[in-house]
């Protein structure tokens, strides 16, 4: 529960945009499904090492290899209940003599997950012979509390998506913006003409020369990390105002220009933030036991 909290505090700290936080990826949610789903399959007799080990779909049933000659699952831990439910699927097989095109459904322990009136089974799946094996079968175990969670997953995923198409496409229209105005107030002189060319050529060659966003050296990685564009940003900025004592403006209108240049840089850094914090966050959803 520790990254949950933090997770939460950051979102609220940071004071992000109320419409950022309602796309954000719904972190205590997802657990509790997680959670339910855990439930579900320790009433089943599956064990954290049965499904890491022998899980081979997830969508939206738990599926498990089932070697129908041993009654087994490699590598894996089961109860003991589960094993015998598995032991009278490959004897009923076995003297059915149907080889993999029969199908038989049993039922496990007579336990209702908690919410449902409904008991859970575990079922062979269609005939086929897997990785060459014709006694190797898949197992359905049919689960209720993962497709709630795959419904959050996406939609929270959706939202992302949708936000990260409408924030791009509102600073692709800023930087054009600001790219117009410096180009007015930039551009070369004709007779007495005033100009901020040569000023804005500095503070651009500055700006390259921070390596705010990406890096150009070969010892380091080409994307930075928010903390590290937070600090390649710091130094830009140091850097810019003690540019900016010894050069002054011509024109009124590139004063304008330059803070309208670092809110850009600050929007992308904060959008890259709330980026990153919400992978962070669908990471350790996507590991979770």
């Amino acid at each position: 529960m520790k990254f949950a909290r933090e997770y939460v505090a950051t979102l609220e700290q940071e004071k992000y945009p109320q419409h950022w936080v309602q796309s954000s990826i719904s972190y205590r949610q997802l657990k509790k499904c997680i959670r339910k789903i855990q439930s579900e399959l320790s009433q089943l007799g599956l064990d954290a090492s049965a499904v890491e080990h022998e899980v081979t779909e997830f969508k939206p049933k738990l599926v498990i290899l089932v070697r129908m000659d041993a009654a087994d699952l490699v590598n894996a831990t089961l109860s003991p209940r589960t094993r015998e439910i598995l032991q009278k699927l490959v004897d009923t097989r076995n003297v059915s003599g149907r080889g993999t095109d029969y199908e038989q459904r049993q039922s496990l322990p007579a336990k209702e997950v908690q919410g449902s009136d409904r008991s859970t089974s575990l079922q062979e799946s269609s005939s086929h012979n897997i990785q060459g094996d014709p006694n190797l079968v898949k197992v359905e175990v049919p689960l209720r509390n993962n497709e709630e969670f795959f419904q959050i997953l996406q939609h929270g995923l959706s939202g992302l998506s949708a936000l990260h198409s409408q924030e791009k496409t509102a600073l692709v229209q800023e930087i054009g913006g600001l790219g117009q105005m410096v180009s007015r107030v930039a551009k070369p002189a004709h007779g007495m003409q005033r100009t901020d060319l040569y000023a804005w050529r500095a503070i651009f060659s500055l700006y390259l020369e921070s390596n705010v966003f990406f890096s150009t050296n070969e010892n380091e990685s080409f994307s930075r990390s928010p903390s590290e564009v937070q600090r390649q940003l710091q130094l830009f900025f140091n850097r810019l105002d003690s540019l900016r004592k010894n050069n002054t403006f011509r024109h009124k209108e590139s004063s304008v220009a330059l803070q309208r240049f670092r809110l850009v840089n600050a929007n992308l850094l904060r959008n890259l933030e709330f980026q990153q914090l919400n992978i962070r966050a669908a990471g350790k959803i996507l590991k979770s036991k």
